[in-house]
């Protein structure tokens, strides 16, 4: 009789993993995904209509930041995103953002930025901004979320590899990376 109890609470115990396994995905699937999946961990979320970086460790606030966007014509990505890299220093230049490689365009840039942690594959990043001084009151970036050098440095510090990062309000709708 013990062989069989014993084949029977492996076999529940089996069940009750599948049945989770299904419940994630489906709670997943059906929008509840960022929140959950980030329930053990790290989720930023990052609004444009407050210019506030609101940054949690397992459901607790422990940071919040003001923030800047993408202005017209570069406008932030709303999504949810995750963590691809950090770079303590990255050279970012308009021709490899694909927006300009002619110095004689308004948005030509070459800059070195400090504490950049990469949302997408095509360049957007949560970096410091020190030249930003409209940081929480005006949007000026090309598309990335500007904070300041101290704020930004924090982030970086804190931040994993795979993290959730929300982006929202920001008046453009993107592929979320999750």
């Amino acid at each position: 009789m013990a062989p069989q109890r014993q084949g029977t609470r492996t076999h529940l115990r089996d069940i009750a993993r599948l049945v989770g396994a299904v419940a994630l995905a489906a709670v997943l699937s059906l929008g509840g995904g960022p929140a959950l999946a980030g329930a053990g961990g790290h989720v930023s979320t990052i609004d444009a209509a407050t210019h506030r970086m609101t940054v949690m460790d397992n459901g607790r606030t422990v940071m919040t930041f003001t923030a800047g966007f993408g202005k017209p014509g570069f406008r932030t990505p709303s999504g949810t995103f995750r963590v691809l890299g950090k770079d303590a220093v990255v050279t970012m230049t308009s021709c490899s953002a694909n927006i300009t490689c002619s110095p004689r365009n308004p948005n030509y840039y070459v800059l070195t930025v400090h504490w950049a942690v990469r949302l997408t594959s095509s360049g957007v990043f949560v970096h410091a901004a020190p030249w930003d001084h409209a940081i929480g009151r005006a949007d000026s970036s090309h598309g990335c979320v500007h904070l300041n050098t101290r704020d930004t440095r924090r982030f970086y510090d804190f931040s994993r590899v795979g993290d959730i990062v929300i982006i929202k309000n920001t008046g453009r709708r993107a592929r979320s990376s999750t």
